[in-house]
């Protein structure tokens, strides 16, 4: 087993469902969902599929396992729209006042087209199947990260996925490593998970399917998370155990690149001036 038993057991916080995007904010009209669009991926091909975001890329490095990237995983939002009448008249405030005092029934919205898009790559290496989704919080919505956690999901229940989930993610409101799966969690309260990695626990959980996981402690906003070299260790010697290779050179290889991605903490990692 991957993972020890523990005795205390604490139910996760997880992250909670965004509210549907507002096509006007000065209105209450909702607008579409991103849209999820997967590759055809013969899941039974696989044994093991590992749900991630980019900050532990540097534990995956591609020539070394010789990855290969199967298709992208996308996401759009079209918001795109025509000349339409509002079913409910549109309210105009006069900050003059202390109350609205225009309502116009007739009120048309202009034409306009917006469209955001994101990308993941989907990749493979021996049979395991690797889903990494790059977060950032300046330009991310997590009504994109919560949509794909269930769309990916979702592709696992309806396929009858018979091989181990594995969730790996970071949490900067935790210390130490935090091993979690489907029947306990060595998180306690206030310790939470947030982001796509939390969506992914939530929906696995919503969907009963088995999974393992480890939470790791991080410092830094989502998408810029830093891991110091305790916590590297643990991971690189945790995921080798998954990775057909040399473990020193996959370790010299997983450092190398966990400098370049910017993501170390510590004196290891240079000064910031």
């Amino acid at each position: 087993m991957l993972f020890k038993q523990w005795n205390e057991i604490a139910e996760p916080r997880h992250q909670l469902d965004s509210p549907v995007i507002i096509a006007n904010e000065g209105t209450l009209q909702t607008s579409v969902l991103p849209q999820v669009t997967l590759p055809p991926i013969d899941l039974q091909n696989f044994s093991r599929v590992i749900l991630t975001s980019a900050i532990m890329n540097p534990l995956f490095p591609e020539k070394l396992l010789k990855s290969t990237i199967l298709g992208d995983l996308k996401v759009i939002l079209d918001l795109s729209s025509g000349k339409m009448a509002l079913d409910h008249p549109m309210h105009s405030w006069n900050f003059d006042e202390n109350f609205p005092n225009e309502v116009d029934p007739a009120y048309v919205v202009e034409e306009r087209s917006k469209t955001f898009e994101l990308c993941a790559p989907i990749v493979s290496f021996g049979r395991t199947l690797l889903i990494s989704v790059k977060e950032n919080f300046l330009k991310t919505s997590p009504i994109f990260l919560n949509q794909i956690a269930k769309s990916v999901v979702c592709k696992l229940a309806q396929g009858a996925f018979e091989g181990e989930v594995v969730v790996l993610g970071t949490s900067d409101q935790i210390t130490e490593l935090k091993p979690v799966s489907d029947k306990e969690t060595t998180l306690n309260p206030p310790e939470f998970v947030t982001s796509f990695v939390g969506a992914v626990i939530t929906q696995l959980i919503e969907k009963s399917l088995p999974f393992q996981g480890l939470i790791a402690p991080s410092e830094g906003p989502v998408g810029f998370e830093k891991l110091n070299l305790v916590t590297m260790e643990e991971l690189i010697t945790l995921c080798h155990q998954w990775v057909d290779s040399n473990k020193e050179i996959y370790r010299n290889e997983c450092y190398r690149r966990w400098r370049l991605d910017g993501a170390a903490l510590g004196a290891q990692s240079g000064l910031y001036i």
